[in-house]
């Protein structure tokens, strides 16, 4: 688990975010370090001076340095008697010969190189100056050393033990906040390494029960609505099309292997008794004839089968173009009054002017076609079909309504699926795929078939959307 987690692209990019975050940080941090340090060095360096004026306006008062001196002694002493460190540590040279700059490599000059600023280790300073004073010798000073006329030197060196205290404490806790941020980071990587690989388990199982076969099986989808949840949902929408889909095709399996048996075991009884049977020229006609019809109604069968799995797949979606819907429904119409008179049927059509339907035409001709011939197959003697096209609000609707038999409400849904056919219908010619012809196409065009109660009758409304 540790192994598969660690090879994680999250925890991966938790790492090397880790890892840049904590330079960055480091950087910002080493910044704050030196501009610290610089303040308190800048700080001291300032009071050494003023130290230095008060003690040089002696000088230039008197212009004695035994006044100079003693002020020295003075100063020093204070600090001895009451028994306190010495954070400013005073003296004076007139040794030319051993000049306080000897151990000390200055860093700047100030007052045209008269002054000279450094730092010394105590010891050193105390070597130089001989003095029993009570300091820290293994201590830290910043020193200024003022240059005076006739060769003698100042020197006031300032206590830096508690100032690099504070630095080496900051120094400290730069280096531990880096370290802790870094090792938070990681644990956030792998927090959300574990997560992710939580939720790529579960899809994977779930991904493996699918192909095993149980097609009920559906991504985890959680209220975080992130983009695992996003991702699962379109799977799952996938998943029930694949899964209706395949049920459909069981169905249709089973269903064309019902329906076909029939007229193929007619067909190969007509064709097995004319072996055996002397037959005359009208008998033979008849038997061919019979034969021919079975074949063209299997025909029939397998083409529409062919238009529903071409509908489906949008194979005809680059076929589309605008259709004048008021010219579509006049030609149907005449070609189906003449088919109505002949079965003693009342037909009418009326369309709309200026319809325009961005539609595939051979498709819809089709589909308009299978619910006239199923108003005509339905439709008794001295009935009525309607054949209508209108603009409804945002929808184009054609509409095809008779005075049949009509659906019942609860099998509407049912009807739309290959090879149903209802008890009323047996015994009428077809093979229950007209409906769903008109449903594939509908889905193709984005459009909705509704089936309603003609009183008496059925109503067929298709709607197209502007």
């Amino acid at each position: 688990m540790i192994r598969r987690l660690l090879n994680t692209t999250v925890f991966r990019l938790s790492l090397v975010y880790a890892l840049l975050f904590s330079l960055v940080a480091g950087a910002a941090m080493a910044s704050i370090y030196w501009v610290a340090a610089g303040q308190i060095r800048e700080q001291t360096d300032a009071r050494l001076a003023l130290q230095s004026d008060l003690l040089l306006s002696l000088v230039k008062s008197s212009n004695s340095l035994q006044i100079l001196r003693d002020a020295i002694q003075t100063r020093n002493e204070e600090h001895d008697e009451q028994g306190e460190p010495h954070f400013y540590v005073y003296a004076l040279t007139t040794n030319t010969k051993l000049p306080f700059t000897k151990k000390m490599e200055a860093e700047y000059f100030t007052e045209g190189g008269r002054r000279v600023f450094g730092s010394l280790m105590f010891s050193d300073v105390l070597d130089i100056v001989d003095l029993e004073i009570q300091v820290k010798r293994d201590a830290y000073a910043r020193v200024i050393i003022t240059r005076l006329p006739g060769g003698a030197q100042l020197l006031v060196a300032a206590d830096m033990s508690e100032q690099n205290t504070l630095l080496r404490k900051l120094y400290e806790s730069m280096w531990l906040a880096v370290g802790l941020m870094f090792l938070l980071a990681v644990v956030g990587g792998w927090l959300m390494g574990y997560g992710v690989l939580r939720r790529i388990d579960s899809i994977r199982q779930t991904a493996g029960e699918i192909i095993n076969g149980d097609l009920s099986q559906r991504m985890v989808v959680t209220r975080r609505n992130d983009e695992f949840d996003r991702l699962s949902l379109v799977l799952n929408s996938m998943l029930h099309r694949i899964e209706s889909l395949m049920k459909a095709t069981r169905e249709v399996t089973d269903n064309l292997a019902h329906d076909l048996r029939n007229p193929l075991n007619r067909l190969r009884n007509r064709l097995d008794t004319s072996r055996f049977q002397p037959m005359d020229a009208t008998h033979f006609q008849q038997v061919r004839q019979d034969a021919l019809q079975d074949v063209d109604d299997l025909i029939k069968t397998f083409n529409a089968l062919l238009s529903i799995a071409q509908a489906e797949s949008g194979v005809h979606r680059d076929d589309w173009t605008s259709i004048q819907l008021d010219q579509l429904i006049s030609d149907l119409g005449e070609l189906y009054e003449a088919v109505a008179e002949e079965e003693g049927i009342q037909f009418s059509y009326t369309a709309q002017p200026g319809l325009v339907l961005q539609a595939n035409r051979h498709l819809i001709a089709q589909v308009v076609t299978n619910l006239l011939d199923n108003a005509v197959k339905y439709t008794p003697r001295e009935g009525e079909i309607k054949l209508v096209a209108e603009q409804q609000g945002q929808t184009i609707c054609i509409i095809v309504s008779d005075t049949g038999p009509g659906i019942p409400a609860e099998e509407r849904e049912r009807v739309f699926k290959r090879f149903v056919r209802l008890d009323n219908a047996r015994s009428t010619p077809g093979n229950g795929l007209g409906l769903s012809l008109v449903k594939a196409v509908a889905d193709l065009h984005g459009a909705q078939v509704e089936l309603a109660d003609n009183q008496p009758g059925l109503k067929v409304i298709l709607r197209f959307t502007v």
